[in-house]
This record gives structure tokens, sequence and C-alpha cells, in this order.
């Protein structure tokens, strides 16, 4: 299943170029990933970090290109990580980034990784299923 959310750059996201600045383009993928574990976690808090990110700059995205949409999937569940594939999408829908991210549950008590609950498996083994 693809999950999507809605993101508004700030007209200080744009550079002098008037694209949007290449700093925004992870922050855009992280703010949809925590509303997408807020929602599937059930949770105001997900506790997560991003063990690796690996972006491709398909097309630039120009102020009047927002608002922006997020789509993401998880295609891979581990113990403790999960794959998500991403796309960053100009209001007309066309494709302007690709990601491919791995998050890492966190516990945030010990600094460490962690085990998904049982809860955080299923919900995200869902979406692959779906």
């Amino acid at each position: 299943m693809t999950w999507t959310t809605t993101v508004h750059p700030w007209s200080s996201d744009f550079d002098y170029l008037g694209h949007l600045t290449a700093a925004v383009y992870p922050k855009a993928f992280e703010l949809a990933r925590v509303d997408y574990l807020r929602d599937r976690w059930r949770t105001r808090s997900p506790a997560y970090v991003v063990a690796a990110q690996r972006m491709q700059y398909l097309k630039e995205i120009l102020e009047e290109d927002a608002p922006l949409k997020v789509a993401l999937r998880p295609i891979r569940v581990g113990r403790s990580s999960v794959d998500l594939t991403e796309l960053l999408c100009d209001a007309a829908g066309t494709v302007c980034n690709r990601s491919d991210a791995t998050l890492v549950a966190w516990d945030v008590e010990m600094r460490r990784s962690r085990p998904f609950t049982t809860a955080e498996r299923d919900a995200l083994s869902a979406d692959i299923a779906a």
C-alpha cells in the first residue's frame, strides 16, 4: 500500500535560483515518515532513526510547483528495521525525487536500536501485503 501526505514548503525553502534547496528534500521525506509512523503505530512520537537514505533528484521543484506530495511505502520489514521507497511529487503529480530509506526502531532510554513490537511490525507488514 502507498501512503501519501502533502508538504507545504516555505518561501525560504527556495534558493536564489528559484528552486527548492537540496536540504529541503530530506526534510520533506522526514515529515512524511513521522506522519506515516504516527498513523501506523498509533503514537504521537514514533521512536526511530534514519540509518540510510539514497535520493535521486529527477526534476527541479519551483515555488509554483507547491504544494508537494510525498508517497511512501514499506518494501521490507526486518527485526528492527524497515526499508521504504519514497517519492516527492510536485502539485501536478510529476515525480521530482525518488528516495530509498532504511529506518531503525530506536530505544530512547538505552540510545540504541530495538526490535519492533508486534503491533509495529504488523502495521508495517500489512502495508507491504496491501
